[in-house]
Order: structure tokens, then C-alpha cells, then sequence
């Protein structure tokens, strides 16, 4: 076995495969030899039967015996013979001796008497002057039924039995050679079948080779499509996400650089200057608080980028129903408070029913930013209304505001990293620029889409999210 497990896979499958091809036609080459062989006795059976009864006539069987004075003058031409065409007549008495035999049996040396133990017919094969013999031995009954001796047929089976081993030899050769052929062609077709395995071998070996890339793929594109085919898209998806991973994790590092490079050199530039010379405690109070203005929005980008983070690695729970409706409503009313503080009026439309899956933790952060952003960026006066309907299977978010609103250029970039529009009222207020990069990664997740539309600066916006609808069909 461990020397079958060193062999190429091909090389495995076409012995496995010549081997079970042997077994299946030694089974089959020995059913036929068998039904053969029974078949050939069968029809010298038959043969002997029809001499027997081409010769009981000639016997005139009475209460005193048998007589078969008229077997030798009368007797089938058979019973004259010799060898394989010849048919040996003998008439036994009830205690096996021999009482009369046809004169082909005279020139055969002496053969052994056997009787049926039953009373009905004995057939039986036996060797006699070196040949097969087959015999018939039948019971000869006087008119009140008693057995007063037995008729003896027999004949050679010299001829079957050549036929037989004839028939043996050439089932032998047909299994040797179909088993040969199948041995080549299953290496062949082995070799032919797993030669998409080489390749995928040569590629993913390349792939190894070149590990600072992992733009390659392995090639999926055969003649016919099957689990290597498969196996090969598996690998080529699994790739893709772990590309797409690398990619994440060095946006991420990129990011966080450049976002932390400029407060921490405003850092260290207003420290520098407050150590340069000595000054007043109320010098030293207004520096610490902008340091301290400036470790927040550190803070803050720190914070957004891990979240950010998260939001593009969301487990997919197999199993959970949200209830989208309930969350936004809850959500939302927690705006609410400053939404009035601001002299901003917050409704809120949710229809009932609608379930998604996922969780809700995400989702909420979605809610929170779409919402916070709208009543952030609506002037005191303004209107922001939360809309949440499903149609065709899709859930569908709305954030609709009278605020400061965009353009079409700056619609195209705001859920990007870090970009935050150029409007005076956008600039106003602080921000990481994050929060809608965090919406769209969250959202894509759970296989949603995001949006945006204004009328133009100072016009208002309406910002949507849309989700694959579970309820509320």
C-alpha cells in the first residue's frame, strides 16, 4: 500500500481501474464457463435419454428378468461404434453384475457399476480408458412395478470437454487482454483528466513565487467545465477577498497616516512654540487647549477608522430577522432631542414589517449618521424627515433635509474617505469625514446600495440606503 500510495494519481487510477475491470470480467468469464458447462451436460443428457430410448424397446423385461438377446442383432448403429460418436449399452441386474452389454463395450477395459440409491434414473460423469464418460443408469421395472435389473447408457464427452477448455482459454485471453487495454487507456485518460491539475499546480506555484502580488489568479477556463473548474473559481474567490482584504488594511494605514500626520505636526509646532520662552499661565492654558481640541479630532479619526474597519469586515449572521422598522424609529427619536434644541423639526414615517438580516448594532450606526448628519447640517427653521418603506423585495432608508445641500461633483465624492464638501456650512462644523464612508461600507455589506441627490448648495438633500428585504411583503 505505501508503495501504490509513492504512485502518480494517474497512474493509481488506471491500476484501481484495470483492477476492478479484472474482477468484473473474471466474475462475468466465470458465469459463462459455468452456464456453459452446466448447458453442455444438459444437452448430452438430452442425448442419452433419446438412446435409451431407442434401446429399451429392444429389451423384453418379465417377472424373471430381462432378456436382451435381441440387443446385439438389432441394437442402434451408435452401440457398434467407438470413441467420441459411440454409445455403450449395458444391461445390470438388480445386484449390479453385469447381465448383457453391446459389442463396442467388449473392446473397453472393465468400467465400475453404479446403482441408483433411489429408484428413479442416475446421471453421472466419470473417467473410463482415460476419457470423460457420462452415463444413464434407468431402472427396468416388470409389469407389478418391481425392479428386476437396470439399462446402462453411456457416452464420451471427449468433444464437450475440449469445447470447454477451448471456451476456458478464450474467456482467459478476452480478460488478459481487456484488462491490458484497460490499463493503457485509464492511464491515458487519467493523464488527460488531471492535467488541469498540473496546471493549476504550475500557476499556484508561480503565485507562491511572487508573494509581494496577489493580483494573479489560477485559471479556470477548460475545455470542460467540472470540480476542477470549480475548485479553481473556490481558489480565485478566495484570492479576490483576500486581496481585497490587503487592500482594506493598507487604505487603512494609508489613512490613518495621512489623517494623523497633520494634527500631530500642529502638536508638536504649538509645543515647540510654548517651550521656546517662558510666558503667563494663561499662554500656557490657551496652548493646552488647543492641544487638547487637537487630540480630540485625533480621537475622533482614530475612532472613525476603526470603525470604518469593522464595517468592511461584517459577519453575515446566517439566521437573524431585524426588524428595520422598530430600529429606525428608536434610533431616530434619539435625535430628536437635538433636533429641537436646534429649532429643527424631525418627523419620522416608518411602515411596519419590514425585516432584514442583519445586525443591529451596524444598521444603527447607519441610522445614526444619516439622521446626525441631516440635523448637523440643517439650519435652525429647517425640516428632516426619516422615511422607511420596502418595495420589490428591498427595503429602502431615506434621510431627506433642507440643509446646505451640493452640487453634482460634490454629490459623487461624498461617501468617500475623509471628504468633506467646501460648503461654509460644511466647513463650520467638525467632522473626520468618515461618517458616510462608514454608511456605504456597512450598508455594501449586507448587499445594499447607498445614494445621495440635492438640488444645488443650500437647497437641501436627501441621502438613502437600500436592503434586501426579508418581511413586510
Amino acid at each position: 500500500m505505501t508503495r501504490l500510495s509513492a504512485l502518480p494519481i494517474s497512474a493509481r487510477l488506471a491500476l484501481w481501474y484495470a483492477l476492478t475491470l479484472f474482477l468484473l470480467l473474471s466474475a462475468f468469464a466465470v458465469f459463462c464457463y459455468v452456464g456453459f458447462h452446466a448447458a453442455a451436460h444438459r444437452s448430452f443428457d438430452r442425448h442419452l435419454d433419446h438412446e435409451l430410448e431407442a434401446v429399451v424397446p429392444l429389451l423384453r423385461v418379465g417377472a424373471d428378468g430381462v432378456d436382451a438377446s435381441a440387443l446385439g442383432g438389432a441394437a442402434p448403429v451408435a452401440t457398434r461404434l467407438g470413441g467420441p460418436s459411440a454409445t455403450f449399452v449395458r444391461v445390470l441386474t438388480p445386484g449390479g453384475a453385469v447381465a448383457s452389454a453391446s459389442a463396442n463395450v467388449a473392446s473397453m477395459p472393465p468400467l465400475g457399476v453404479e446403482l441408483p440409491s433411489a429408484g428413479g434414473p442416475l446421471r453421472l460423469s466419470r473417467e473410463w480408458a482415460g476419457e470423460p464418460v457420462r452415463s444413464l443408469v434407468a431402472p427396468l421395472r416388470a409389469p407389478g412395478g418391481a425392479v428386476v435389473g437396470y439399462a446402462e447408457v453411456s457416452g464420451v464427452e471427449w468433444s464437450r470437454h475440449r469445447e470447454l477448455r477451448d471456451l476456458g482459454r478464450t474467456l482467459a485471453l478476452g480478460v488478459a487482454l481487456s484488462v491490458l487495454f484497460a490499463l493503457g487507456a485509464g492511464w491515458w485518460l487519467a493523464r488527460r483528466a488531471l492535467r488541469p491539475v498540473a496546471v493549476l499546480t504550475d500557476a499556484a506555484g508561480r503565485l507562491a513565487a511572487d508573494g509581494a502580488r496577489l493580483g494573479g489568479r489560477l485559471p479556470s477556463s477548460f475545455r470542460t467545465r467540472d470540480e476542477l473548474t470549480a475548485l479553481a473559481q473556490t481558489f480565485n474567490g478566495l484570492l479576490a477577498r483576500l486581496e481585497a482584504s490587503v487592500e482594506r488594511e493598507r487604505r487603512f494605514t494609508s489613512n490613518a497616516a495621512h489623517e494623523l500626520l497633520t494634527p500631530l505636526a500642529t502638536l508638536r509646532s504649538e509645543a515647540e512654540v510654548a517651550l521656546r520662552r517662558d510666558r503667563e499661565p494663561e499662554a500656557y492654558r490657551e496652548t493646552l487647549g488647543r492641544v487638547v481640541e487637537d487630540v480630540a479630532e485625533m480621537t475622533g479619526t482614530v475612532r472613525g477608522l476603526l470603525q470604518l474597519a469593522r464595517a468592511e469586515s461584517l459577519p453575515q449572521p446566517p439566521g437573524e430577522r431585524l426588524d428595520l422598522g422598530e430600529l429606525v424609529a428608536r434610533r431616530a427619536e434619539r435625535a430628536r432631542a437635538e433636533a429641537e434644541a436646534k429649532g429643527v423639526a424631525l418627523s419620522v414615517d416608518v411602515a411596519a414589517g419590514v425585516r432584514v438580516r442583519a445586525e443591529a448594532a451596524p444598521l444603527a450606526e447607519v441610522v445614526d449618521n444619516l439622521v446626525g448628519n441631516a440635523v448637523k447640517y440643517t439650519p435652525p427653521g429647517g425640516r428632516v424627515a426619516v422615511r422607511l418603506s420596502h418595495a420589490g423585495g428591498a427595503a429602502r432608508l431615506e434621510v431627506a433635509d433642507t440643509g446646505a445641500g451640493f452640487d453634482g461633483p460634490t454629490c459623487e465624492r461624498l461617501f468617500d474617505r475623509f471628504f468633506r464638501a467646501d460648503a461654509p456650512e460644511v466647513q463650520a462644523e467638525s467632522g473626520s469625514g468618515l461618517g458616510l464612508a462608514i454608511v456605504k461600507a456597512i450598508v455594501e455589506g449586507y448587499g445594499g446600495t447607498v445614494g445621495c441627490a440635492s438640488d444645488g448648495p443650500g437647497r437641501g438633500a436627501t441621502f438613502w440606503a437600500v436592503l434586501p428585504c426579508l418581511g413586510g411583503e
